[in-house]
């Protein structure tokens, strides 16, 4: 329902019988609209069609009771004239009596259906309004950001220009899972507030969750200087923050854009093309914008490829896996990391950045880590007698039972749960529900030691530490490799390693390519240590060489902690 009228300032509510109503401030109109009710409302459809036949079925129920009323007038006067009986003559008051009684029963039923007909138009203008705007952020809703970007894009496909800016916010749900929706959505206010004041003239929509849309229309060619400092203010304000629990707390997002007609004209192909550039600035870093090019369409093509060859290679198990030994301060052995290989026959060895983010985007992850789990599970007997940290991507937990799968491989092959680590990569993205803190407690009762992968990375690690229950934290490389270097990274180092004192867990310092790394990593109160300086990922064959005694090799063990490095 809309209402000729022009108003600036906040939204205001008022009530009207039977409906809540917010006006919104707009530049030509105010959006009339119902608060929804408990059970839900129907569809805009189910609506309308409804409306229409409530007002037949009023209409026809007024002309019922007024024929009624008529009717029983005529015959109480007919009665009075033609009969003489005393009994008769009592018809016309009990004539007037029920024409007076079907009046009263039609103005009830105006009055009750027409309050009803009041209700359903705020349903009605409640759905139309959420057809059109986002409640909560203020920005088009998907369907009518969709519709209005068409509309644009007919209007100027053959002058002017218009460009796609699609963004979402990084590390979303692990913000929301740290610190509740509440905060969530105030994150999400943010974001619209500030894409308004950094991109002017331009119209938003929130296509779902934390994904958003703008586009800004020209009738000359918007110049990429323009987009490029746009995105680059929008970036910054994100990063000057919002305060959140008491706390001035920053924002990060990744940008795609689509120039049209440039790259082409259908909305769809546009919205597809800020896809691939929005996920090329997730991989290069986050926290950055890209505009699409052609190439991008060949990374595409590339990674599609790269699945498909991917997923032959895990049935065919052509797959290999390589172990990195992590030592103690004294060189001695104290576990193996398994790290998986791919050869490919044609194009030679695939480097795990480029294959692994692409399992990650499908269930092919989970594949992957129970093909590599079964291959250190047919390497063990050839190891020496160390437990094996095996990678496991945090998007697994979200995918089938994982649980059942993992210790169904390790049944298989009648391997011991407590010789293998789950090290759980990407630590930063993941949740602090109850639900995944049970499904971590039951692997660890199950035997599986669990380490943080990564360390260092991402909103809330210390929250992760305080409620997950974890065996070992592994320290981020680009951590280990400033200390002594940087004043906060030493600060948070040290922190790490006093919290894991206190709470008798173990730390690992990832990222050892010197003695000076060992050096520092040390004197910052590491006692593991894993790199290269150490030795380079080797086959299960070269690693028992190392590390395995003549005396033991023919058993394919040696007692843990007593191989030294060579």
């Amino acid at each position: 329902m809309t209402l000729p009228a022009k108003l600036s300032g906040a939204p205001r509510r008022e009530r009207v019988p039977g409906v809540e109503c917010l006006f919104l401030p707009q530049s030509e109109s105010i959006e009339l609209y119902a608060s929804r009710s408990k059970s839900g409302h129907p569809k805009t459809e189910s609506v309308v069609g409804y409306l229409e036949g409530f007002r037949k079925e009023r209409r026809l129920l007024i002309v019922l009771f007024v024929i009624a009323g008529l009717v029983s007038l005529y015959f109480a006067g007919v009665g009075s004239k033609l009969m003489g009986s005393a009994l008769l003559h009592a018809l016309p008051p009990f004539g007037v009596a029920l024409a007076l009684f079907s009046v009263l029963i039609a103005i009830e039923v105006y009055r009750s259906m027409s309050q009803k007909l009041i209700n359903l138009y705020g349903v009605h203008a409640m759905v139309r309004h959420q057809n059109r705007v986002d409640p909560l952020t203020g920005a088009l809703s998907r369907v009518r950001f969709l519709e209005t970007y068409r509309e644009t894009l007919a209007k100027h496909s053959k002058r002017g220009s218009v460009a796609l800016v699609v963004f979402d916010v990084d590390h979303f749900k692990h913000l929301n899972d740290s610190f509740g929706h509440p905060a969530g959505d105030q994150v999400l206010e943010f974001c619209v507030q500030a894409a308004q004041s950094s991109f002017h003239d331009t119209t938003i929509g929130r296509l779902g969750g934390d994904e958003f849309a703008l586009f800004i229309a020209h009738d000359e060619e918007i110049s990429d200087s323009y987009l490029a400092s746009a995105c680059d203010a929008f970036l910054a304000k994100l990063r000057e923050g919002l305060f959140l629990s008491g706390r001035r707390f920053g924002v990060s997002a990744s940008i795609g854009i689509a120039m049209s007609p440039r790259d082409d004209t259908s909305l769809q192909v546009l919205m597809s093309y800020a896809d691939m550039a929005l996920y090329q600035s997730k991989r290069t870093g986050r926290a950055r914008w890209t505009v699409f090019a052609p190439d991008l369409l060949g990374d595409v093509r590339h990674e599609r490829f790269l699945e498909r060859e991917l997923r032959a290679a895990i049935l065919l198990k052509q797959l290999s896996v390589h172990y990195q030994p992590i030592v103690d301060q004294d060189g001695k052995l104290n576990s193996l990391e398994a790290l998986v290989r791919w050869d490919h026959p044609v194009r030679g060895r695939i480097s795990p950045d480029s294959f692994i983010p692409i399992a990650e985007k499908s269930s092919l992850i989970h594949d992957l880590g129970l093909s590599v789990l079964a291959q250190v599970c047919r390497d063990l007997p050839s190891l020496p007698d160390v437990p094996v940290n095996v990678n496991v991507s945090a998007r697994q937990f979200r995918l089938g039972d994982f649980q059942r799968d993992y210790m169904g491989v390790l049944n298989k092959y009648s391997v011991d749960a407590s010789r293998i680590v789950l090290e759980i990569t990407e630590s930063f993205s993941l949740e602090t529900s109850e639900r995944f803190i049970g499904q971590i407690t039951d692997l660890r009762e199950a035997g599986f030691r669990i380490a943080l992968d990564d360390f260092g990375l991402g909103y809330s690690e210390f929250n992760q530490l305080r409620q997950l229950p974890f065996d070992i934290i592994k320290i981020d490389k680009s951590y280990i490799q400033n200390i002594g270097l940087d004043r906060v990274t030493d600060v948070f180092v040290n922190a790490v390693v006093q919290v894991a004192v206190h709470l008798d867990r173990s730390v690992v310092a990832e990222g050892i390519e010197g003695p000076d790394d060992r050096i520092r990593a040390a004197a910052a109160g590491c006692r593991l240590f894993q790199g290269y300086h150490f030795l380079a990922p080797s086959p299960a064959a070269e690693i028992a060489r190392i590390y395995c005694s003549a005396d033991h090799g023919q058993h394919g063990c040696c007692a843990p902690g007593h191989a030294e490095v060579a």
